[in-house]
Protein backbone atom coordinates (compact mmCIF):
# COMPACT_ATOMS: atom_id res chain seq x y z
CA UNK A 1 0.00 0.00 0.00
CA UNK A 2 3.00 2.34 0.38
CA UNK A 3 2.94 2.93 -3.40
CA UNK A 4 -0.67 4.15 -3.30
CA UNK A 5 -0.01 6.37 -0.28
CA UNK A 6 2.86 8.02 -2.15
CA UNK A 7 0.65 8.77 -5.18
CA UNK A 8 -1.97 10.28 -2.85
CA UNK A 9 0.72 12.35 -1.12
CA UNK A 10 1.90 13.70 -4.48
CA UNK A 11 -1.62 14.82 -5.40
CA UNK A 12 -2.15 16.62 -2.09
CA UNK A 13 0.45 19.20 -3.07
CA UNK A 14 -1.97 20.61 -5.63
CA UNK A 15 -4.02 21.55 -2.57
CA UNK A 16 -1.00 23.30 -1.04
CA UNK A 17 -0.56 25.25 -4.27
CA UNK A 18 -4.26 26.18 -4.20
CA UNK A 19 -4.05 27.52 -0.64
CA UNK A 20 -0.91 29.48 -1.48
CA UNK A 21 -2.68 31.01 -4.49
CA UNK A 22 -5.70 31.95 -2.38
CA UNK A 23 -3.91 33.32 0.69
CA UNK A 24 -0.26 34.09 -0.08
CA UNK A 25 1.05 37.44 -1.26
CA UNK A 26 4.49 36.10 -2.22
CA UNK A 27 3.95 33.25 -4.68
CA UNK A 28 6.85 34.00 -7.04
CA UNK A 29 9.60 33.01 -4.60
CA UNK A 30 8.02 29.63 -3.89
CA UNK A 31 7.43 28.95 -7.59
CA UNK A 32 11.06 29.79 -8.40
CA UNK A 33 12.42 27.59 -5.60
CA UNK A 34 10.14 24.60 -6.24
CA UNK A 35 10.73 24.67 -10.00
CA UNK A 36 14.51 24.86 -9.50
CA UNK A 37 14.65 21.90 -7.15
CA UNK A 38 12.19 19.84 -9.21
CA UNK A 39 14.16 20.52 -12.42
CA UNK A 40 17.44 19.11 -11.16
CA UNK A 41 15.92 16.30 -9.05
CA UNK A 42 14.01 14.82 -11.99
CA UNK A 43 17.04 15.01 -14.33
CA UNK A 44 19.33 13.28 -11.85
CA UNK A 45 16.65 10.74 -10.97
CA UNK A 46 16.57 9.42 -14.55
CA UNK A 47 20.31 8.78 -14.66
CA UNK A 48 20.86 7.67 -11.08
CA UNK A 49 17.86 5.40 -10.50
CA UNK A 50 15.18 4.87 -13.16
CA UNK A 51 17.40 4.18 -16.20
CA UNK A 52 19.62 1.65 -14.36
CA UNK A 53 16.50 -0.02 -12.95
CA UNK A 54 14.99 -0.30 -16.45
CA UNK A 55 18.19 -1.84 -17.81
CA UNK A 56 18.18 -4.40 -14.99
CA UNK A 57 14.55 -5.45 -15.58
CA UNK A 58 14.90 -6.12 -19.33
CA UNK A 59 16.46 -9.41 -20.42
CA UNK A 60 17.04 -8.87 -24.17
CA UNK A 61 17.14 -5.87 -26.54
CA UNK A 62 17.39 -3.63 -23.47
CA UNK A 63 18.32 -0.33 -25.08
CA UNK A 64 15.94 -0.76 -28.01
CA UNK A 65 13.03 -1.28 -25.58
CA UNK A 66 14.12 1.67 -23.43
CA UNK A 67 14.35 3.98 -26.46
CA UNK A 68 10.91 2.83 -27.64
CA UNK A 69 9.46 3.46 -24.16
CA UNK A 70 11.01 6.92 -24.03
CA UNK A 71 9.51 7.79 -27.43
CA UNK A 72 6.07 6.60 -26.26
CA UNK A 73 6.37 8.63 -23.03
CA UNK A 74 7.36 11.74 -24.96
CA UNK A 75 4.54 11.12 -27.46
CA UNK A 76 1.84 10.76 -24.79
CA UNK A 77 2.58 14.16 -23.25
CA UNK A 78 3.20 15.76 -26.66
CA UNK A 79 -0.29 14.73 -27.81
CA UNK A 80 -1.82 16.12 -24.61
CA UNK A 81 -0.08 19.44 -25.16
CA UNK A 82 -1.18 19.64 -28.79
CA UNK A 83 -4.85 18.78 -28.33
CA UNK A 84 -5.50 20.67 -25.09
CA UNK A 85 -4.60 24.37 -24.70
CA UNK A 86 -1.36 24.82 -22.79
CA UNK A 87 -1.26 26.11 -19.21
CA UNK A 88 1.07 28.99 -20.15
CA UNK A 89 -1.74 30.71 -22.06
CA UNK A 90 -2.88 33.50 -19.74
CA UNK A 91 -5.03 35.88 -21.81
CA UNK A 92 -7.35 37.65 -19.40
CA UNK A 93 -10.49 37.39 -21.53
CA UNK A 94 -10.13 33.61 -21.65
CA UNK A 95 -8.56 32.91 -18.29
CA UNK A 96 -11.29 30.70 -16.80
CA UNK A 97 -11.58 28.63 -19.98
CA UNK A 98 -7.82 28.15 -20.10
CA UNK A 99 -7.89 27.20 -16.40
CA UNK A 100 -10.52 24.50 -17.03
CA UNK A 101 -8.70 23.08 -20.07
CA UNK A 102 -5.40 23.22 -18.20
CA UNK A 103 -6.98 21.28 -15.33
CA UNK A 104 -8.20 18.58 -17.73
CA UNK A 105 -4.74 18.32 -19.32
CA UNK A 106 -2.96 18.02 -15.98
CA UNK A 107 -5.53 15.53 -14.61
CA UNK A 108 -4.88 13.23 -17.59
CA UNK A 109 -1.16 13.91 -17.33
CA UNK A 110 -1.08 13.02 -13.61
CA UNK A 111 -3.07 9.81 -14.02
CA UNK A 112 -0.28 8.66 -16.33
CA UNK A 113 2.34 10.11 -13.99
CA UNK A 114 0.75 8.38 -10.98
CA UNK A 115 1.03 5.05 -12.81
CA UNK A 116 4.70 5.85 -13.41
CA UNK A 117 5.33 6.73 -9.74
CA UNK A 118 3.62 3.51 -8.62
CA UNK A 119 5.72 1.43 -11.03
CA UNK A 120 8.98 3.11 -10.04
CA UNK A 121 8.20 2.71 -6.32
CA UNK A 122 7.29 -0.92 -6.81
CA UNK A 123 10.62 -1.58 -8.49
CA UNK A 124 12.73 0.60 -6.16
CA UNK A 125 11.32 2.38 -3.09
CA UNK A 126 14.08 4.99 -2.90
CA UNK A 127 13.74 5.86 -6.60
CA UNK A 128 9.97 6.07 -6.22
CA UNK A 129 10.27 8.47 -3.28
CA UNK A 130 12.71 10.69 -5.19
CA UNK A 131 10.49 10.67 -8.29
CA UNK A 132 7.46 11.53 -6.16
CA UNK A 133 9.42 14.32 -4.48
CA UNK A 134 10.31 15.90 -7.82
CA UNK A 135 6.74 15.64 -9.10
CA UNK A 136 5.40 17.00 -5.80
CA UNK A 137 7.46 20.16 -6.11
CA UNK A 138 6.26 20.92 -9.63
CA UNK A 139 2.65 20.28 -8.57
CA UNK A 140 2.87 23.26 -6.21
CA UNK A 141 3.32 25.93 -8.94
CA UNK A 142 0.71 24.20 -11.13
CA UNK A 143 -1.73 24.30 -8.21
CA UNK A 144 -0.98 27.99 -7.75
CA UNK A 145 -1.44 28.81 -11.44
CA UNK A 146 -4.65 26.83 -11.95
CA UNK A 147 -6.28 28.23 -8.82
CA UNK A 148 -5.34 31.74 -9.93
CA UNK A 149 -7.01 31.09 -13.31
CA UNK A 150 -10.22 29.70 -11.74
CA UNK A 151 -10.61 32.27 -8.96
CA UNK A 152 -13.20 34.21 -10.97
CA UNK A 153 -15.47 31.19 -11.52
CA UNK A 154 -17.89 29.59 -9.04
CA UNK A 155 -16.12 28.32 -5.91
CA UNK A 156 -17.66 24.82 -6.13
CA UNK A 157 -16.42 24.53 -9.74
CA UNK A 158 -12.92 25.63 -8.73
CA UNK A 159 -12.75 23.12 -5.86
CA UNK A 160 -14.14 20.33 -8.09
CA UNK A 161 -11.17 20.66 -10.42
CA UNK A 162 -8.74 20.96 -7.52
CA UNK A 163 -10.17 17.72 -6.04
CA UNK A 164 -9.75 15.93 -9.38
CA UNK A 165 -6.18 17.20 -9.58
CA UNK A 166 -5.48 15.89 -6.07
CA UNK A 167 -6.75 12.34 -6.73
CA UNK A 168 -5.46 12.00 -10.32
CA UNK A 169 -2.05 10.49 -9.36
CA UNK A 170 -3.85 8.04 -7.03
CA UNK A 171 -6.11 6.94 -9.91
CA UNK A 172 -3.01 6.19 -11.97
CA UNK A 173 -1.48 4.24 -9.09
CA UNK A 174 -4.71 2.28 -8.56
CA UNK A 175 -4.80 1.31 -12.24
CA UNK A 176 -1.39 -0.37 -11.84
CA UNK A 177 -2.36 -1.88 -8.46
CA UNK A 178 -5.50 -3.51 -9.90
CA UNK A 179 -3.60 -5.13 -12.77
CA UNK A 180 -0.47 -5.84 -10.71
CA UNK A 181 -0.74 -9.64 -11.01
CA UNK A 182 -0.42 -9.35 -14.78
CA UNK A 183 2.79 -7.29 -14.65
CA UNK A 184 6.10 -9.02 -15.40
CA UNK A 185 9.61 -7.54 -15.05
CA UNK A 186 9.55 -6.77 -18.79
CA UNK A 187 6.26 -4.84 -18.50
CA UNK A 188 7.44 -2.92 -15.43
CA UNK A 189 10.70 -2.12 -17.22
CA UNK A 190 8.74 -0.83 -20.21
CA UNK A 191 6.51 1.32 -17.96
CA UNK A 192 9.66 2.73 -16.34
CA UNK A 193 11.03 3.53 -19.81
CA UNK A 194 7.80 5.34 -20.67
CA UNK A 195 8.20 7.20 -17.37
CA UNK A 196 11.67 8.34 -18.46
CA UNK A 197 10.11 9.81 -21.61
CA UNK A 198 7.47 11.60 -19.53
CA UNK A 199 10.12 13.00 -17.18
CA UNK A 200 12.16 14.25 -20.14
CA UNK A 201 9.05 15.99 -21.47
CA UNK A 202 8.19 17.48 -18.07
CA UNK A 203 11.74 18.77 -17.60
CA UNK A 204 12.34 20.28 -21.03
CA UNK A 205 8.85 21.35 -22.13
CA UNK A 206 7.27 22.36 -18.79
CA UNK A 207 9.82 22.97 -16.05
CA UNK A 208 12.41 24.62 -18.30
CA UNK A 209 9.85 27.20 -19.43
CA UNK A 210 8.80 27.83 -15.83
CA UNK A 211 12.46 28.10 -14.82
CA UNK A 212 13.20 30.66 -17.54
CA UNK A 213 10.14 32.73 -16.61
CA UNK A 214 10.86 32.65 -12.87
CA UNK A 215 14.66 32.41 -12.70
CA UNK A 216 16.27 34.21 -9.76
CA UNK A 217 18.33 33.51 -6.63
CA UNK A 218 15.58 31.26 -5.28
CA UNK A 219 15.82 29.10 -8.43
CA UNK A 220 19.58 28.76 -7.90
CA UNK A 221 19.05 27.75 -4.27
CA UNK A 222 16.46 25.21 -5.41
CA UNK A 223 18.90 23.70 -7.94
CA UNK A 224 21.73 23.53 -5.37
CA UNK A 225 19.52 21.97 -2.70
CA UNK A 226 18.15 19.51 -5.27
CA UNK A 227 21.69 18.37 -6.13
CA UNK A 228 22.54 18.07 -2.43
CA UNK A 229 19.43 15.97 -1.74
CA UNK A 230 20.24 13.65 -4.63
CA UNK A 231 23.82 13.21 -3.42
CA UNK A 232 22.53 12.37 0.05
CA UNK A 233 20.07 9.92 -1.49
CA UNK A 234 22.93 8.13 -3.28
CA UNK A 235 24.67 7.28 -0.02
CA UNK A 236 21.56 6.33 2.01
Amino acid sequence: MIELLITLFVGLFFLLGAFISLYSKNQKKLISFSVGISFVVLILLVFIDILPESIKLFSINKFLKIILGIIIGLGILYVLDKFIPHHNDNKKNNLVHVGVMTSIAIIIHNIIEGAGIYSVTQANLKAGLIYAFGVTLHNIPFGIKITAMLKDTKKNKMWKYIFLLIISPLIGGLSIYIFNDFLSDEIIGFVLSITIGMIIYIVFFELLKLLKNNFNNYSIWGILIGILLMLIGMVI
